[in-house]
């Protein structure tokens, strides 16, 4: 029972940032610091990347991180300091795991060509 109220919540949460993200406009370029000090900022940066909530998920949810790509972690590791901490308040752990995940699998550096 506890599962499904969980997964019920995960899911009301990304209805949520999917809907804010949707009418949320941005002023800097996504990523920036300067774009995401606001909720609707923070979110339009996850959003904005292909792939990269159903990867923030499935590394919170099943600690499978290979979905976190180059440039979701390039929006992770550029937000600003109280971006990640407005997405997942009741989680404070969140923002220094995936901050952590993206540097040890090198998606914050740049992909080499």
């Amino acid at each position: 029972m506890e599962a499904t109220a969980t997964t019920s919540k995960v899911l009301m949460f990304w209805l949520a940032v999917t809907c804010i993200a949707a009418v949320a406009s941005a002023v800097a370029p996504l990523g920036s610091p300067v774009a995401t000090q606001d909720l609707g900022g923070c979110i339009k940066s996850f959003v904005s990347i292909e792939g990269c909530v159903e990867a923030i998920n499935d590394a919170l949810r099943n600690k499978v991180y290979d979905g976190l790509k180059h440039e979701c972690c390039t929006a992770i590791t550029q937000l600003g300091d109280n971006c990640l901490p407005l997405l997942f308040p009741d989680q404070p752990v969140v923002p220094f795991i995936l901050k952590a995940v993206c540097k040890l699998i090198g998606g914050d550096a740049p992909p080499p060509y």
